[in-house]
């Protein structure tokens, strides 16, 4: 099975290509937000290292749903990041519905931009992707609304954000994407830690991602900075070991196939 990495700022973004390079990593996905996208993304050209997926912006994302001009603007910025995806061959952009506590309550303005939003990207054969997150409900209101929407599972969000709740026995036959990092189950602490270091059951999560069928990549979402079990390592170190896990966890998903 594919296997992939993000690439997180917490390094230098050259350093991160040089592990992934180092390490046989040739797949990954590139926040829009990144403070130097586009130099990033001129690097993993240079290199060879298939961009899977955008994630489009988030940090004020809660925007789309309030009247305004700065609903518009949040919009405007959507939109952009679909034209992102055509400038640089990326299929695939995944998003969240909402950004943090509270969610705004879905209005029939923010409906109506998403919709102009989801008309943008299917005129212009981009999928979006709706991500496992905190609101299980608006995340299913999204996916009935919009069938050309495909799902991406985030496992740290499924346990820190949504404990006891499965999202892949409602969408995995839409699943275009994964965003996979472990935690330690604790309400609203999305950690990012390596997989095989929290307490996520990774033969269950593997056995779901098996039994879907999907074609995807097994990519992870991981911050070295966001646990202090990391702070001692270079970049080398880390990614080496990031590598290690992401093909344990490949062999767990192909054994139960």
């Amino acid at each position: 099975m594919r296997v992939g990495i993000n690439l997180y700022g917490g390094f230098p973004y050259e350093q991160v290509i040089e592990a992934f390079k180092e390490n046989g990593i040739d797949h990954t996905f590139v926040c829009i937000e990144h403070p130097q996208f586009e130099a990033v993304m001129q690097a993993l050209q240079e290199a060879k290292i298939k961009v899977d997926s955008f994630h489009a912006p988030y940090k004020k994302q809660n925007l789309i749903w309030t009247e305004g001009d700065t609903g518009e603007e949040m919009l405007a910025i959507f939109l952009k990041s679909i034209d992102y995806c055509v400038q640089y061959g990326v299929k695939t952009m995944v998003m969240h519905v909402s950004n943090g506590r509270p969610m705004p309550e879905i209005s029939e303005t923010g409906v109506r931009r998403f919709d102009k939003l989801m008309s943008y990207a299917k005129g212009k054969g981009i999928t979006v992707a709706f991500e496992s997150h905190r609101y299980l409900e608006n995340v299913k209101f999204m996916m009935e609304r919009y069938p050309e929407a495909g799902f991406c599972l985030d496992t740290a969000h499924e346990h820190a954000f949504t404990p006891g709740l499965k999202y892949m026995p409602f969408w995995g036959h839409r699943l275009v994407a994964t965003h996979i990092s472990d935690n330690d189950c604790l309400c609203d602490k999305d950690m990012h830690m390596l997989p095989f270091d929290g307490i996520i059951d990774w033969e269950t999560t593997a056995k779901e991602i098996a039994e879907c069928g999907r074609d995807v990549t097994l990519m992870l979402e991981i911050k070295p900075g966001n646990h202090e079990k990391y702070k001692d390592l270079s970049a080398k170190e880390y990614y080496a070991e990031a590598t290690k896990r992401v093909k344990k966890l490949s062999e767990l998903v192909d054994s139960a196939r």
